[in-house]
């Protein structure tokens, strides 16, 4: 309705400026058409000698009487034919009255200006004709071109004024017509438009009761789709982040409920005398053990919300590489007997020295051995390590011989909660810890990124030399 009444204003102050305009360009049509007739007549008296021969009967004569009734009956006009003689003044009208000396100073100034050659346009110059009468008076000039007289034509103002009604009635029914076409395809401008408002706007308030499984279904191009588009892509992503939400719910829990119940078994069994109590230490050791478990799960969690929300800064320092990498090594040495595990250490002979901080690169390196670790054989694993410098950066690189990650997972990796073969893992992580080494390295200004196949999987990062 807005846009309606915005129409019907916008067409009629056109339609009003339009008539103002044809208004003024009619009335000086025929205010040229009335001064070309006095031209016209002036023209003629051009061939004769006094203003006297109007009266006689030659053809010229004759022409210049049929001019003059002419001129009156079709414009009710008056026309004064005058002529300057010896400082005074003669005339003869269109009713072939004749007279002398009408002239008043207000007069004089005019026909001088006529006498000059100028033409002129004055109203209420006559004391004897009507105050709205308007003079139009052209120059009479004789022969060899000197001004000998005038043509001076009285024709009533309401003749010159155009009625402004008149014009704008004839402008209202175009005007109507623009202003319906104007409201025709309004509508159905809006009625395009308003549908992809309608189908986004449903979507939306899908997804805000919680359905991510609705999407904006668009072909109407433009900025619509392209809004469509990017919701769908927001949609798919939110979906995304829900499914891993649920799934990080669902692996927490299992690491939660399961180290909980082998706890509260060995403890009841220690109080009610199940367990003996000269087998009280082994099974406290076990608590123990599951307890650290819990521990690093709530300190990963803990950690990645501190990186997530920028209250872990970074400590940097410089400090060797290579130095660094034995002693994380080290930290596995167990792990890597009992699987029988051959490592493979590439590092120069030289100390490699990186300016980042050494317990947050520590956790990166801890977190990549402990995965690449959990997916390799029992038997004939390979674990690869190598450092380098390629241009101006240290390369740290993290590879295994296991069973690869596949093509749809592999993108995933580094989300938070993700975690590769659900069904065989369980027990083996939460899915934060790939998501803290992306973390960690990005605070460092870095990269950190994943190629696999089914020889096995390689983990590469890199640091600032120091």
């Amino acid at each position: 309705m807005g846009f309606a009444a915005l129409s019907v204003i916008s067409v009629v102050i056109f339609s009003l400026i339009l008539t103002a305009i044809l208004r003024t360009e009619q009335q000086n049509s025929y205010e040229n058409e009335v001064r070309s007739q006095a031209r016209e007549v002036a023209d003629y008296m051009a061939h004769l000698e006094a203003i006297s021969f109007v009266r006689s009967n030659t053809t010229m004569q004759y022409v210049i009487r049929r001019k003059i009734e002419s001129i009156r009956e079709n414009y009710n006009a008056d026309i004064w034919i005058v002529s300057f003689s010896s400082g005074t003044v003669e005339y003869i009208d269109s009713y072939w009255n004749t007279g002398e000396e009408i002239a008043t100073d207000a007069v004089w100034e005019q026909l001088s200006r006529i006498f000059q050659g100028d033409e002129i346009t004055v109203k209420g110059l006559f004391d004897t004709l009507d105050k709205n009468i308007v003079t139009i008076g052209v120059p009479w000039f004789y022969s060899d071109g000197r001004v000998v007289g005038a043509v001076m034509l009285h024709i009533p103002g309401d003749k010159l004024r155009i009625d402004f009604m008149s014009v704008l009635i004839k402008i209202l029914p175009v005007g109507a017509l623009v202003l319906l076409l104007g409201l025709l395809l309004s509508y159905f401008l809006a009625r395009s438009q308003s549908k992809p408002i309608k189908v986004i706007s449903t979507a939306v308030n899908a997804f805000a009761s919680g359905d991510l499984k609705s999407r904006v279904d668009l072909t109407c191009g433009g900025e619509l789709q392209e809004l469509g588009d990017s919701i769908n892509e927001m949609t798919q992503a939110l979906s995304e982040l829900e499914e891993s939400r649920r799934s990080f719910v669902a692996n927490v829990s299992h690491e939660l409920r399961s180290p909980l119940t082998s706890m509260r078994g060995y403890i009841d069994g220690m109080l009610d005398g199940t367990i003996p109590p000269e087998n009280a230490q082994k099974y406290l050791a076990v608590v123990r053990d599951e307890t650290n478990r819990l521990t690093g799960l709530v300190n990963d969690l803990l950690n990645l919300s501190r990186m997530e929300s920028g209250r872990f800064p970074l400590e940097k320092s410089d400090f060797d590489l290579c130095e660094q990498l034995r002693r994380v090594i080290i930290g596995f040495e167990k792990r890597i007997d009992e699987k029988n595990i051959e490592v493979d250490v590439q590092m120069p002979d030289e100390a490699l020295m990186v300016n980042a901080d050494c317990n947050r690169i520590s956790q990166v390196l801890t977190n990549l051995i402990d995965n690449a670790l959990k997916f390799m054989p029992e038997s004939g694993g390979l674990l690869t390590l190598r450092l380098e410098s390629v241009n101006g950066k240290a390369v740290c690189t993290v590879k295994d011989n296991g069973c690869g990650i596949s093509k749809e997972d592999l993108p995933h990796i580094f989300d938070r909660f993700y975690k590769v073969d659900k069904a065989h893992t369980s027990g083996q992580g939460t899915g934060l810890g790939l998501a803290i080494v992306k973390n960690i390295i990005e605070q460092h200004g870095q990269t950190v990124k994943a190629v696999s196949d089914e020889n096995g999987t390689e983990f590469t990062f890199t640091l600032d030399i120091a």
